[in-house]
Formats: structure tokens, C-alpha cells, sequence
């Protein structure tokens, strides 16, 4: 089974499972978006166009595990390799892991 890290350029912002309407979703703390935010406009990738372009999607096979319980377990080591200085640092160079 798979599921899905939504990213905008290097900064990861959602988890999800499944498709449509059955996807579960798990957004990452609001910190990933007000950091997506700033390296958007530091970037120049502000208008809608630009913005929308640089979202993507990394598939993690996750095996056996439930995926309710993948969700959560993702989600926290993200939040935990992402802390505020790092994504304040992605915010910086424009969303980019340099």
C-alpha cells in the first residue's frame, strides 16, 4: 500500500491514503503552510500559475501497516525533521533544499 506526501517544492505540507472522496488526508502543523507562504513570495512564485506548478506528490509504500497508523507515525517524523528553523531556512531559499 502506498501512501502520498503532498509537497510544495521541498517543503512537505499533507499526507494522504486512498483516492477521492474515501482519501483519508492529514495535514502537517500550520507552520509548513505559513512556511510555503513566505518561500512563495521570496521566490516570486506568488501568482497563481507559478504556485501551482510546484506542488508534487511522492508515493511511500507502507506495507502492511494500517493506514490511519502510517498517517500518524509519517506525520510526526516530518514534523520533527522539519522543526521551525528549518522550515523558516526552506522559507529563505524560496521552498528549495540547497
Amino acid at each position: 500500500m502506498n501512501l502520498t506526501i503532498i509537497y510544495w517544492r521541498d517543503i512537505p505540507t499533507q499526507l494522504s491514503f486512498g483516492k477521492g472522496r474515501k482519501a483519508k488526508k492529514r495535514p502537517l502543523a500550520d507552520r509548513f503552510m505559513v512556511a510555503v507562504d513566505k518561500a512563495a513570495m521570496v521566490s516570486g512564485a506568488a501568482d497563481d500559475d507559478s504556485y501551482l506548478e510546484e506542488w508534487r506528490r511522492e508515493d511511500i509504500d507502507i506495507g502492511d501497516e494500517a493506514p490511519e497508523d502510517a498517517l500518524e507515525r509519517i506525520a510526526s517524523e516530518l514534523e520533527d525533521q522539519y522543526p521551525t528553523k528549518t522550515l523558516a531556512q526552506l522559507a529563505q531559499n524560496g521552498g528549495r533544499n540547497h
